[in-house]
Formats: structure tokens, sequence, C-alpha cells
């Protein structure tokens, strides 16, 4: 399951365009179009580890998920799994005013051995 956490923000001093925003007032959070499943790894596998990554994303105008921080992993290189995926992955942007903008977010992919 991948879940899409909360919205959060950085300080900016950019110009208006270069922006990354945070939820509120005129400024809508991204959504997920389409996205890619992580995979396991062998070691993972092997050691039976499941657990959640955390990933501190930044969504562009152009929806697409740049500048990717692990905040955190079960290891095993779940973690490098977890930014492979998500690298994949397609957005709605976050908008203000119906504009397009950056936004940062943290998203978790988690990872179970038995649905």
């Amino acid at each position: 399951m991948i879940t899409v956490l909360a919205a959060t923000t950085i300080q900016a001093q950019a110009p208006e365009d270069e922006k990354v925003y945070k939820v509120g007032g005129a400024v809508s959070r991204p959504r997920v179009i389409s996205k890619v499943e992580a995979e396991y790894t062998p070691e993972a596998l092997k050691a039976g580890r499941q657990g959640s990554v955390i990933l501190q994303v930044v969504v562009t105008p152009d929806g697409e998920a740049s500048d990717i921080h692990v905040l955190r992993s079960p290891g095993f290189g779940l973690d490098e799994k977890a930014v492979e995926a998500v690298k994949q992955w397609t957005f709605q942007p976050a908008t203000k005013y119906g504009n397009p903008v950056a936004m940062k977010i943290n998203v978790q992919v988690d990872f179970h051995l038995y649905k």
C-alpha cells in the first residue's frame, strides 16, 4: 500500500515561479495519477523484512517527483527500491489559483510480505 502522508513546506528565497508551497488558502495538494509499485530486494525477502519507507518528495509543476530524500527506512535496500518506484510516478501537481506549483510532500511506501 502506498500512501501520500502530509504536505509540508520549506522556506524558499526564490522567484514566485520557483517556490515550493504548502497546502492552504488558494493552494491545493498534488494527487497521484499513476504509480509503479516498489519491488522487494532479495535481501529483504530472505530476511523476511517488512516495513515502511518514508520519502520526502518535491512534486514539480510538471507533475514529476524530484528532489527525493529518504526520511525513514527498514533497510535491506528497500529505500532504494522505493525511490526507484516513486521516480516513475506521475502526479497532478499542486495548484495555486489554478496554476501548477511545486510542493514538498511526504510519501509512505509500505513493504509487506503477506497481503
